[in-house]
């Protein structure tokens, strides 16, 4: 992915690491040459002092103030920040507490935040596994990590966490460019964050990647990675809007770009061709040569196929001018923070740029850097001139992304303005070509046009009823030969995406997937391994940690696979979390292609069954038993398995290959509620049927729960004063598949051309009418919401419809 980002600024910053509280204290550190790595003293369940890495100091009583780890960290990072972009009544942290919030400077719905984890709240699974009971369980997805770390503040745009597993920190400033060069957004507050966790430790010790010592990126001797946690928040805005309100940016944030190896789950490609993608794509959307890059902060992780391929790419991309470029590797001081590793190197570089030091790199010495032509940095710190500043992050699944900083503008330039392109806006169209559904007893879209077609519950098949999707029955669209190590989620996410392709008529798929991006849902991703794996943690200790399991369970394996399996080359990430997590990515990827940064892409939203899942939502009173759940009724969900993908193309990809298309993406929205849940989530159901044109056709995502009742007093408080509202739920058709539910229920409709018909005694309340199986006339909605308090709304046209069609 490639977002152009000449117009957007960094406007303020704020971080936590091993090195210090906030960024003054981190920076200074670096400049000193000092490294955090010490004794882990946080790890859950290890004697304290048997594992070394980076912790991050402990927070002051008041600040901490009874919220999770990961949550106080976050918080404190984003005062920071905020305050340092001169948002009324937030200063830098106190050693006391926060100060409360003032003001934003731009209207709360077009404030929002994205973050990178790759392990969000993991620390709560862990407290589940040894008795905490259930309701532990709320805090351990990213959706309340979000909530918690945000609460306060007044943002009422879309909340989104992604995982691209290492390199989730810059992949989150990647979408928040997205949003800010579209116009949907005005500020986005973007970063990465994981805390130090037995998960990640045990993973990654498995893989014998961790070193004995602290990180020596690029040397001869290196002897692998140290965990660390980190903590890392960007306050971004456009520069015509900066300079408005006086604010003083602290650089320019001229691209990101991200690639996909399509080589292994947790080894890079050896020459580096994915990275080397991702650095040229920066460049060239930077229009910044080799020449300008005054410093590269490396990715520099200490391990020798990570080290050596990464050289690989820097020599190829820079080739004789590589020699003179001062080389950082900032994990040298930090460790590997993980998610937030490329947020907090991308702010470390930024102050570089902006006081025009080259940093060193720690623990390293001339004589011992292993490749003649790279630059490490040794010794003291100095001054130099640095125009432009490149930033290398990778992860597991061959997740690339590349970031050039340049200076801000001074403050008497007059940027041009953003010209919006998104869907909402009538931009570049973005045509639905593909649709694919896996479920239990509808594997693939014939049988699922067919369940649909038999009416609820009473037609359809007690297999559609069952909560796994059996292995047998998807077997033949899983094209890979490593698939009995897959998770159910994985294996689901592969099946959608096959029969998506197949519906969409592409016959050379190598040559389709060269160019395209992929952007996945999923609520609770590879939930089996990921609880196999620490259960064998916490009954043998870290040693007991299962490599396989690890790899597979990481939130973004889903994409790394289908990126392997189709050999996609472009960005491939994992929004995580939340119910609404298939829509937003639905929503984001038709964003890429009404912005021209992308001609097609793959969406998918996949869930596994789980039977822990399912227990913390039975403690919590959602779930109901099997065939008793009844949509927009106090009933509880029976939860299930599924995935849906989506193939979306623009129309010059369209024309090119002779394809059918199938829908349009005519605008979309995502926003968080304010105030009450229950009162909030109505506001918030509302104003993002407001943003998609108020349709007067919606399928909503109810599913026996308060949600239910919410959606519908969203929907005819959005429709007052209109005709009334049809509406449908999927709910009595298949069981409760959170991410995956409304993408599967905007496939039906593509596929039998009207809303699913509704049984008799699941009437919505407020005066809505329930779908009878009509057709569609106009523009139809589809709408999700979350208990988080999340909500996310895409409006489709059917073929031949125009924007004037829209309800």
């Amino acid at each position: 992915m490639s977002a152009p980002g000449s117009q957007v600024v960094i406007t303020g910053v704020g971080m936590a690491t091993c090195l210090g509280l906030g960024v003054e204290r981190t920076w200074r550190a670096v400049l000193e040459g000092r490294c955090g790595w010490g004794p882990l003293t946080a790890l859950e369940g290890v004697a304290p002092g048997t594992c070394h890495g980076g912790e991050a100091p402990a927070l002051p009583t008041a600040v901490q103030n009874g919220t999770s780890r990961e949550v106080a960290y976050l918080r404190l990072a984003i005062h920071e920040a905020l305050g340092g972009a001169g948002i009324d009544g937030v200063g830098p942290p106190r050693t006391q507490e926060l100060q409360s919030l003032g003001s934003l400077p731009y209207a709360p719905d077009r404030c929002g935040c994205i973050l990178g984890t790759t392990l969000h709240g993991m620390r709560h699974a862990g407290d589940f596994l040894r008795g905490a009971g259930p309701s532990v369980l709320a805090e351990f997805l990213a959706a309340p990590v979000m909530l918690g770390a945000v609460a306060g503040l007044g943002l009422r745009g879309p909340l989104v966490t992604t995982c691209a597993a290492c390199s989730s920190g810059l992949a989150s400033v990647g979408l928040a460019l997205m949003l800010l060069g579209t116009g949907e957004l005005d500020l986005v507050i973007a970063g990465g964050y994981d805390a130090v966790s037995e998960y990640a430790y045990a993973g990654f010790d498995s893989l014998r990647l961790i070193a004995p010592e602290p990180v020596r990126p690029f040397c001869t001797q290196r002897a692998g990675m140290n965990i660390a946690e980190g903590y890392a928040v960007l306050v971004l805005e456009r520069a015509g809007d900066a300079a408005r309100r006086g604010a003083r940016p602290l650089a320019a944030v001229r691209a990101v770009a991200q690639s996909s190896d399509c080589h292994h789950l947790t080894q890079p490609h050896p020459q580096g061709e994915g990275a080397l993608r991702a650095v040229r794509s920066a460049l060239e959307v930077a229009a910044t040569g080799v020449d300008r890059i005054g410093l590269i902060a490396a990715h520099g992780t200490g391990t020798p196929n990570n080290d050596a391929a990464e050289y690989a790419a820097l020599s190829t991309a820079f080739s004789d001018r590589l020699v003179h470029v001062p080389v950082v590797a900032f994990k040298s001081h930090l460790g590997h923070t993980l998610g937030g590793a490329g947020a907090a190197e991308l702010i470390l570089s930024a102050m570089a740029l902006h006081e025009q030091i080259v940093p060193p790199t720690a623990n390293v010495a001339p004589e011992q850097v292993e490749f003649p032509t790279l630059r490490v940095t040794t010794g003291r710190a100095r001054a130099a001139r640095i125009d432009a500043t490149l930033n290398l992050s990778l992860g597991f699944g061959g997740a690339n992304a590349c970031a050039v900083l340049g200076p801000a503008p001074a403050p008497t330039e007059q940027p041009a303005p953003v010209q919006p392109t998104s869907p909402n806006r009538r931009a570049r169209a973005v045509l639905i070509t593909g649709v694919g559904v896996v479920a239990p007893g509808a594997v693939g879209n014939a049988a699922f046009a067919s369940l649909l077609a038999c009416g609820p519950r009473a037609g359809a098949p007690e297999s559609a009823r069952a909560r796994h999707v059996d292995d047998s029955a998807i077997a033949h669209l899983l094209n890979t030969r490593r698939v009995r190590r897959m998770s159910d989620y994985v294996k689901l996410t592969l099946a959608g995406a096959s029969v998506a392709l197949e519906d969409a008529g592409v016959q050379d798929v190598p040559t389709f997937t060269e160019q395209c991006a992929a952007i996945l849902g999923t609520t609770h991703g590879s939930a089996g391994y990921s609880e196999s794996y620490y259960r064998q943690i916490v009954s043998a200790g870290i040693g007991g940690a299962n490599p396989m399991l690890f790899a597979e369970g990481v939130p973004n394996a889903g994409a790394a696979q289908l990126s392997m399996m189709l050999q996609i080359k472009g960005p491939c990430q994992t929004l995580i979390g939340s119910r609404t997590s298939g829509l937003d990515a639905l929503w984001l990827a038709a964003l890429g292609i009404a912005s021209g940064q992308w001609d097609r892409a793959i969406v998918s939203a996949a869930e596994e069954y789980n039977a822990v899942v399912h227990s913390a939502y039975e403690a919590q009173g959602l779930c109901a038993a099997p065939g008793r759940a009844r949509p927009f009724a106090r009933t509880g969900f029976d939860a299930g398995a599924g995935a849906a993908a989506i193939v979306l193309e623009s129309a010059d990809s369209v024309a090119a290959r002779g394809g059918r298309v199938r829908g349009t993406i005519l605008g979309g929205r995502s926003v968080a509620a304010a105030g009450s849940a229950g009162r909030g989530l109505v506001r918030a159901v509302r104003a993002v049927l407001g943003a998609i044109g108020t349709p007067g056709s919606v399928l909503s995502s109810a599913n026996g729960t308060w949600l239910g009742r919410a959606e519908a007093r969203g929907i005819v408080a959005a429709r007052r004063g209109r005709s009334p509202t049809t509406v449908s739920s999927i709910s009595g058709y298949l069981g409760e598949t959170f991410s995956a539910g409304p993408l599967a229920a905007l496939a039906g409709v593509l596929l039998i051309g009207r809303l699913p018909a509704m049984e008799p005694d699941a009437r919505p309340p407020g005066g809505l009418a329930p779908s009878s199986g009509s057709g569609v006339t106009g523009a139809f909605g589809v709408l999700c919401t979350d208990w988080s308090g999340l909500a996310a709304a895409v409006s489709i046209g059917l073929p031949g419809q125009t924007d004037g069609q829209r309800a």
